[in-house]
């Protein structure tokens, strides 16, 4: 809805498959980081058949959400985004809702048991939590990553979505023209990588009114 409302190219199975492209393989082998964190076995595993680790994963994606920055007009899903563009015309929201509504909606949509689908919702939930808290050391829950927090539970998503195509449109008006130049880029993605959680405007803020009042 929404990227039909702003006219945006979503991006996000091919996040994935332009890392795979860049490393010469095929996207299955790839998803097991895919908003996961592997155990140890499985990690060695994946590293020895692939030469893929989750260092070197993380890398790739930080450059390949990078570069969709740079070609603008478009909404990435998930992946740790919310913590590698710091652009301030770039909007973040977080989508959320009650576990009974998302698992109606889910058993719904893929014609499953409800038993079936409040596991698959509580995996996704806990893997994408431990991929965001180990590579970008935050928590995905926490408010202040986001400049929206909308529940669909309260809100129609067709409400939704014109909300956040509503504040897209307004925070756009903020963008900084990314780095032209390779090694301003290059410059970028190493800067991240040495401080891997960048405060956002909305944290700082949130620390501020912290340390207010708790004087």
């Amino acid at each position: 809805m929404i990227a039909e409302q702003a006219g945006l190219h979503v991006a996000d199975r091919a996040i994935l498959e332009r890392i795979a492209q860049r490393e010469g393989l095929p996207v299955a082998q790839l998803a097991v980081f895919d908003e996961a964190m592997p155990g140890p076995i499985e990690a060695v595993i994946t590293e020895w058949r692939t030469s893929v680790s989750h260092g070197l994963y993380l890398r790739r994606l930080i450059q390949a959400i990078l570069s969709l920055e740079r070609e603008d007009n478009v909404l990435v899903v998930g992946r740790g985004a919310a913590f590698i563009l710091t652009d301030p015309g770039t909007l973040h929201v977080r989508v959320v809702a009650p576990m009974p509504c998302r698992t109606a909606r889910l058993v719904q949509r893929q014609g499953i048991v409800r038993s079936q689908a409040q596991h698959l919702l509580r995996a996704s939930d806990r893997a994408r939590a431990r991929f965001v808290r180990q590579s970008f050391d935050a928590d995905i829950d926490a408010p202040y990553h986001y400049d929206l927090v909308l529940n669909t539970a309260e809100l129609a998503l067709d409400e939704a979505a014109e909300i956040i195509v509503l504040a897209a449109r307004r925070k756009s008006e903020h963008r900084l023209a990314p780095p032209d130049a390779p090694q301003d880029f290059l410059s970028h993605v190493m800067r991240f990588r040495r401080r891997p959680r960048l405060p956002r405007v909305s944290e700082i803020v949130w620390r501020r009114c912290e340390r207010r009042s708790s004087g």
